[in-house]
């Protein structure tokens, strides 16, 4: 089954070399073009309907700079007729466009070495009998777990794909994954209470998905048990590595973006070797993690993706770049192109974290427990991360599953809590990192303790 991709690969490879040349005699002064296909197959389970799809996001986006300046235009499908109509409409929107004068020119070729992260065969071999045979064992495992599971929402998405790109100023690259992922949100209710539970599994390698139905399931009754906090405090707390996960995420690849630091929209901005995080904190941008979701050979300018150290033992050491941002400061990319998937054909590439990566500590999370007096554990997915300032980095988030905890153990379930906070002061209020590393959508993050956030209950 590989061999279908490396065939893909080749024949999108050939198109967007061929795309450039074109560009090149209808006039355009530099030119790129960028070509996907991403094959999505997906099952979905609501209470006992199954719905299942499998479809295929083809296109081609342009970019060309005319007279100085930048004009890109997209399609869906994958041919040359396609892209000399791209072109032609590329070259357009650059004529009506206005000069950037920060614009330097397109990504130039860096020589690094770098390759595409795991591609595992039984992905691409996955097919919707499996998937449906897989949702129907996450459905029954829920409902067999406890009988006061009422509903249940989930399923499992498998994506293969490839995506090339090449430039006038010679670039030229091609890149190549598969990821499957499956999840279940479960309802469990009992004597007037209703509470959920969410699990997830996302890989590089075909997983096992048979504990994920129980898994929520057991997050939700748990949950039957709460008792309100009945108070507004600041104290420890010790999160998960599922709940903290996509806020790390969502701040650190806005703040460590040098767009954003250049433009004044990051509050890394004049932070440089400063200590911005506690020294347990050393965190990496990896876009070279074999197993991680976001590896590829190259980004989305066709420049080698790379490791590079965002934090150092609480210390700022660097800042992500696409093509664009490093020509303001006389710099290479760090290999941070990204557009926005499945349709990546349909944006222009913009700064942005492949897989964050926080170096795990020697402690697991029942051993993070026990080094809290008094705290709240804090687990599954939490509400609003989203919505945190990323300037500021204030944010305010509800957790659903939450526990008190009392000298180190778990005293019981709480109702849904508010948690408060500046996330940059919290990075330096990370007490303790913990060992449990997993592989998810934002990247390959463990449990931490953190101290001083205010919660209310």
């Amino acid at each position: 089954m590989t061999s279908e991709l490396e065939t893909l690969a080749n024949e999108l490879s050939s198109l967007v070399d061929t795309g450039v040349r074109k560009a090149l005699t209808r006039g355009a002064e530099e030119a790129e073009v960028f070509i996907s296909h991403v094959a999505t197959l997906a099952v979905n389970i609501k209470t006992g309907i199954i719905e299942a799809r499998e479809g295929a996001s083809l296109g081609i986006g342009v970019r060309v700079v005319a007279d100085g300046k930048v004009g890109f235009a997209a399609t869906s499908g994958m041919d040359e007729t396609k892209i000399d109509h791209t072109i032609e409409e590329a070259l357009g929107v650059a004529g009506i466009r206005p000069v950037d004068p920060r614009f330097k020119h397109l990504a130039d070729p860096i020589s690094r070495t770098s390759k595409d992260g795991i591609i595992d065969d039984a992905i691409l071999e996955f097919s919707n009998a499996d998937a449906l045979e897989e949702v129907d064992n996450l459905s029954k495992a829920a409902f067999k777990f406890d009988k006061r599971v009422r509903a249940i929402f989930g399923g499992i998405s498998a994506e293969k794909g490839v995506f090339a790109v090449a430039n006038s100023r010679g670039i030229f690259g091609c890149s190549k994954g598969a990821v499957i992922g499956g999840g279940v949100y479960c309802i469990a209710t009992d004597q007037g209470k209703q509470k959920t539970g969410i699990e997830s599994l996302d890989s590089r390698q075909l997983p096992d998905f048979s504990d994920v139905g129980s898994k929520a399931t057991d997050r939700a009754i748990k949950m039957l048990e709460a008792k309100p906090l009945g108070e507004s405090l600041k104290t420890t707390t010790i999160w998960e590595n599922v709940a903290i996960g996509p806020m790390l995420r969502a701040m650190l690849s806005s703040a460590s973006s040098a767009t954003n630091v250049q433009e004044g929209k990051s509050y890394f901005k004049g932070k440089m070797k400063e200590k911005i995080a506690s020294g347990e904190v050393t965190i990496f941008d990896d876009g070279q993690l074999p197993e991680g979701l976001l590896t590829f050979k190259t980004d989305a300018e066709g420049v080698p993706c790379q490791k590079t150290t965002l934090v150092e033992k609480g210390v700022l050491r660097n800042y992500i770049y696409d093509s664009y941002a490093a020509l303001q400061e006389n710099k290479e990319s760090t290999g941070n192109a990204n557009r926005q998937w499945p349709e990546p054909f349909l944006t222009t590439p913009n700064v942005s974290t492949s897989n964050i990566v926080l170096k795990p500590g020697t402690s697991n999370l029942d051993r993070l427990i026990a080094e809290v007096d008094k705290g709240i554990l804090v687990t599954g997915m939490v509400m609003g991360a989203g919505h945190a300032n990323r300037i500021t980095g204030e944010f305010s988030v509800v957790a659903p599953n939450a526990f008190l905890v009392k000298n180190g153990e778990i005293e019981y379930a709480l109702e849904p809590l508010t948690i408060a906070g500046n996330f940059f002061n919290a990075l330096k209020k990370i007490a303790r990192v913990g060992s449990d590393s997993q592989i998810m959508a934002v990247g390959k993050i463990s449990s931490l303790i953190i101290d001083d956030l205010t919660i209310s209950g």
